[in-house]
């Protein structure tokens, strides 16, 4: 709770707890790493690691009494995403600020927590669908690849009817992470409102879905396959040609700074401030994500 107290003049506060309870609904990735504790700290402007690819010799076998070792190493692409900062400033009037408003308690608490909101809704754009930038030329902005631009080339699929999604093409696309060897075979399928209605017509008359699960507040539906459940999340901020099917094990969010409030010097008869969070999308491997695309 945003509490006029929690705001001092002379330091910043953490408000990394707050960000993951609220705006649920219209954030539901950055919502379901949060909740599933898949963040972590980096310490500079781009986050580097490394992918882990495990070797795919077919044939091991060897002799009795073999003294000829062959050796083998994990493949280990780098891969790297760039830091994007988010912010939105508040400034009241001392006026407006000491006024008491039935329900709202202090104005200034208030538009900091709904700040905060718009804040999450933007980061959820960008670890959606952003495009990478590194803020190199003007505006100077740094920009990090979303979501939908972090699938293995060999895990891409377009449809092969105009404007139409077909169940045997929801089943190829899970299938692509099976392929490359994922071991959970519980995925996360991120969907627009008309994808996710076309997909809910394949099987109206044919299927029910197995199940429905709460994941963090969000109504889920789960279609299983031979090749591991799907679970789509409905997202407004998702393209809307667009089936994006992911590991949420495979990714996180990296923070240099996590989101916080800091006090902005005051200018005449006012209050100001602003919250702030710098991070971007981690993703282990490109193997754990697939998209699917319609075709246009």
């Amino acid at each position: 709770m945003f509490k006029s107290n929690n705001l001092t003049a002379s330091e910043s506060i953490s408000l990394a707890k707050e960000i993951t309870k609220i705006g649920v609904q219209d954030t539901p990735l950055v919502s379901l790493l949060m909740s599933k504790g898949l963040t972590e700290k980096t310490n500079s402007t781009v986050h580097t690691w490394r992918e882990r690819s495990l070797d795919q010799t077919a044939d091991i076998s060897v002799p009795e009494g073999n003294e000829s070792v062959t050796f083998y190493q994990s493949g280990r692409a780098e891969l790297s995403n760039v830091l994007e900062i988010f912010q939105k400033g508040v400034s009241v009037s001392g006026t407006a600020n000491a006024i008491s408003v039935n329900g709202q308690g202090n104005i200034f608490s208030s538009e900091v927590a709904d700040r905060l909101i718009e804040l999450k809704v933007n980061m959820e754009k960008a670890v959606t669908k952003g495009v990478k930038n590194d803020g190199s030329a003007t505006p100077f902005i740094r920009k990090m690849q979303g979501l939908e631009g972090w699938a293995d080339p060999a895990n891409l699929i377009t449809g092969a009817t105009i404007g139409k999604i077909t169940e045997a093409e929801v089943k190829a696309t899970v299938k692509k992470l099976w392929d490359q060897g994922l071991p959970t075979g519980e995925y996360f399928g991120l969907v627009n409102a008309d994808m996710k209605e076309q997909i809910d017509a394949l099987y109206k008359d044919s299927y029910s879905y197995i199940a429905q699960q709460n994941v963090f507040g969000l109504v889920v539906d789960t279609i299983r396959t031979n090749y591991g459940n799907l679970n789509l999340i409905l997202s407004r901020h998702a393209s809307a040609d667009k089936l994006t099917v992911f590991d949420p094990n495979y990714l996180s969010l990296a923070f240099l700074r996590e989101a916080q409030f800091a006090p902005l010097a005051a200018i005449g008869d006012s209050v100001r401030g602003h919250v702030v969070a710098e991070g971007t999308l981690k993703v282990a491997s490109k193997k754990a994500v697939a998209v699917y695309t319609l075709k246009a």
